[in-house]
């Protein structure tokens, strides 16, 4: 079973939406798939309450019963399991790094939230876990991934994806549907898709 943990110590960072969108892709290519929400915000319990099927398994949680939900769906031969954290947490954080195959940090291309990413980073390095950012929501027309892709290697993170700052996030969200289902063909579908092949090709 691949377990992705989606963290940042940021909140606003994207982590949910990112999240979501790798689960609802993985679905929708008939991975058996299972969402756990350790967010107290809940976003992504609402995304998956908005869904018109059940192709995803949602599980709300606290992080001390993390690895609990973790084992009980590798014993029910989930295929992924995804794990959205709250910000602000780093105990909910360093649970999801240590029973992640892979741990992917979003990160919005400003300078205040670059800064923050490091608090991040340092929880990563700091309990052994394996992962890399995705620079999320890039505005077009600026060179900002630029200095963000330059920031992120700097502190020894490999960059292994980028977004756009593209409304289709916001259109599939609301309908509890990933870009991939909401929009195939568009730009955004396709930030997802190679996102997925980069993780698959890292586990």
């Amino acid at each position: 079973m691949i377990t992705l943990a989606f963290v940042s110590q940021k909140g606003g960072a994207g982590k949910s939406t990112i999240a979501a969108n790798i689960a609802a892709y993985a679905a929708s290519n008939g991975i058996k798939t299972a969402v756990i929400d350790l967010d107290q915000q809940a976003s992504i319990s609402a995304w998956h309450g908005a869904r018109q099927d059940d192709s995803i398994h949602l599980i709300p949680s606290h992080p001390p019963l993390l690895a609990k939900y973790v084992a009980q769906c590798e014993s029910q031969d989930y295929q992924l399991c995804v794990i959205d954290t709250p910000p602000h947490n780093s105990t909910a954080a360093a649970n999801a790094i240590s029973v992640a195959n892979l741990t992917i940090v979003p990160v919005r291309p400003s300078a205040f939230d670059l800064v923050a990413a490091q608090a991040t980073f340092d929880l990563l390095a700091q309990n052994g876990g394996k992962g890399g950012a995705v620079i999320n929501a890039v505005p077009s027309g600026t060179k900002v991934i630029d200095d963000a892709t330059k920031f992120v290697t700097d502190a020894g993170i490999k960059v292994i994806g980028r977004t756009g700052q593209r409304i289709a996030y916001q259109h599939a969200t609301t309908r509890g549907q990933g870009v991939t289902e909401y929009e195939s063909s568009g730009r955004a579908a396709d930030e997802i898709r190679e996102l997925w092949t980069t993780i698959e090709g890292m586990i």
